[in-house]
C-alpha cells in the first residue's frame, strides 16, 4: 500500500463534493480514477495532495513515507497546464526537481534523463511559450515525473499528444510502474484506462460506486457471454441465448449451469462449422455508462 484514503468527506457549502470515500492504492500499480464531470475526482486529488483538508476522514501515505512532507512524495500532472511559459524548458524542470527536494546533481541527472527519454533535448534551452501544445504537454509530464516520486497523479496525461507521442509517454508510464512507482491515472478516455490500469475506482456525485481489479471488474460485468465465430448462422439451442450476430460472429449467453465444454460438444455433434470461441469482454465504457446511470436513478 502506498496510499490509504479512509472515510474522507469534503463539502463546499451545501455541496457534498466527496462523500465518505475509502480506498487504497497499491505499490507499483496503475489505478484509474474514473467518473463524469463533477464526480469529485479533482477535490479528492487535492485532498491527497494536502491542498484541501478533509472535513472528516484521513489520507495517509505508506508508513515509510510518513516522516516526509507529503507533497514531496507525490508528482502531480494537472489537466490544465501550469508552466511558467516565459522560462526556459531545462531551467523549469530543474526548478521543479529542486522544489521536490532533489539535490542539484540529482536534479540535473533526472532532468536530462527525462528530456532524452521524451526526445526533448533539442528544445531544452527554448522558452516554453515557443513550444507546440504537444511539446508543452510533454514538458508538463516531465515536470510531474522529474523527481521520480513514489506516487504519481496524472490527470489526462495524453491531452494534446499525437499518436507517436502518446506511445512515448505511455512507454514511460509503464517503465516507471515497473520500477515500483504507483500511478493514479485520472481520465475520461475509457480505452486508455482499460489499456493501462490494473485497478479502477469509479466515482459519481462524490461517492465511490465501483472499485476493483480491472480484469475482475470486466469479467464480472461480461457475465457468461461468448463470441462464437462460425461459417453460417447458428441454430437455436437451449444451451444459449443469441444476443446478436455481426458478420460471422455471434454473441451468445450460456444458459445457467452450461459449461463451455458442453457447448463445444454440442457444436461438434450439431455439425456447426466453428472457427473460434472466446469470452466476450464488455468495454469499460459500457460499464462506466451502466453504473453511473444506475447510481443516478437511485
Amino acid at each position: 500500500m502506498i496510499l490509504s484514503v479512509d472515510g474522507v468527506s469534503k463539502s463546499f457549502g451545501s455541496l457534498k463534493a466527496v462523500n465518505n470515500v475509502s480506498f487504497e492504492i497499491k505499490k507499483g500499480r496503475i489505478c484509474g480514477f474514473l467518473g463524469p464531470n463533477g464526480a469529485g475526482k479533482t477535490t479528492l486529488i487535492r485532498m491527497i495532495m494536502d491542498i484541501y483538508t478533509p472535513d472528516q476522514g484521513r489520507v495517509t501515505l505508506a508508513p515509510d513515507l510518513t516522516d516526509h512532507d507529503r507533497k514531496n512524495q507525490i508528482g502531480y500532472l494537472p489537466e490544465v497546464r501550469g508552466l511558467y511559459t516565459k522560462a526556459k524548458v531545462r531551467e523549469t524542470l530543474l526548478y521543479f526537481a529542486r522544489l521536490k527536494g532533489l539535490s542539484k546533481q540529482k536534479s540535473v541527472e533526472h532532468t536530462d534523463f527525462f528530456l532524452e527519454r521524451l526526445h526533448m533535448q533539442d528544445v531544452a534551452n527554448q522558452k516554453i511559450e515557443k513550444l507546440s501544445k504537444g511539446n508543452q504537454q510533454k514538458i508538463q509530464v516531465i515536470a510531474a515525473m522529474v523527481a521520480k516520486p513514489p506516487l504519481l497523479i496524472l490527470d489526462e496525461p495524453f491531452s494534446g499528444l499525437d499518436p507517436v507521442n502518446i506511445k512515448m509517454v505511455s512507454d514511460l508510464i509503464t517503465e516507471l510502474c515497473a520500477e515500483g512507482v504507483s500511478i493514479v491515472l485520472s481520465t475520461h478516455q475509457m480505452n486508455q484506462a482499460e489499456t493501462f490500469c490494473h485497478d479502477i475506482l469509479l466515482f459519481n456525485k462524490g461517492t465511490l460506486i465501483l472499485s476493483g481489479e480491472m480484469g475482475a471488474v470486466i469479467e464480472q460485468f461480461s457475465g457468461n457471454v461468448l463470441m462464437l465465430e462460425t461459417s453460417d448462422e447458428i441454430p437455436p439451442s437451449p444451451l444459449y441465448r443469441l444476443i446478436g450476430r455481426e458478420g460471422k460472429v455471434s454473441r451468445i449467453e450460456l444458459a445457467e449451469d452450461i459449461t463451455v465444454q458442453a457447448l463445444l460438444h454440442w457444436l461438434v455433434w450439431s455439425g456447426v462449422d466453428t472457427h473460434s470461441l472466446q469470452p466476450y469482454r464488455v468495454p469499460l465504457s459500457d460499464i462506466f455508462i451502466q453504473e453511473v446511470s444506475r447510481h443516478e436513478t437511485r
